[in-house]
């Protein structure tokens, strides 16, 4: 990512005329940071890969900052939100990841991780959102290609379970 402002000697300062325009677009909404800035999918990609290192590794508050920086670049990317609100969610922010589960979800309403791991919060709170986040997740990942499809059928699975289990009980004299 290159510099927006160059500096020429001690007093005047000159702006790339890309980056005027750049600068402008952002300021009407049209544009995201990371793109003002130049940043390739490649580049944010390769980014969000060592946030899910870290946090895998347990180094939640450095994945955090990685993630929160994608964000705020651009707040568009849905994978992004959906990875911080994993990060917040495993360190105990449960309202800060639900939030971003919902913002990545108005933009990729199918995105499996984040109908998971919503719904696994809803479910905790007592709302029945959650099983349709779940189900919804059921949905868009079928064959459980990733983990957020593979917890949500489990999770499916055993609620139906425990509710077949729970009529049984209900039904007998």
């Amino acid at each position: 990512m290159g510099r927006i402002i160059k500096h020429e000697g001690a007093v005047a300062m000159r702006m790339q005329r890309g980056a005027v325009q750049g600068l402008k677009a952002f300021a009407r909404g049209e544009v995201t940071w990371a793109e003002v800035e130049g940043m390739t999918f490649e580049e944010a990609k390769a980014i969000a890969q060592v946030g899910c290192d870290l946090a895998a590794a347990g180094r939640l508050e450095e994945a955090r900052i990685l993630f929160e920086g994608l964000v705020e670049g651009n707040p568009k990317d849905a994978a992004a939100r959906a990875a911080l609100g994993t990060v917040y969610q495993k360190l105990g922010k449960l309202d800060d990841a639900i939030a971003e589960y919902s913002a990545a979800l108005e933009r990729e309403p199918d995105n499996p991780v984040a109908l998971a791991n919503r719904g696994e919060l809803y479910l905790r709170r007592g709302e029945r959102q959650g099983f349709t986040d779940l189900a919804n997740a059921v949905e868009a990942d079928p064959h459980g290609e990733t983990a957020g499809g593979r917890r949500a059928r489990a999770l499916v699975k055993a609620i139906t379970l425990v509710a077949v289990e729970k009529l049984k009980e209900d039904s007998q004299p």
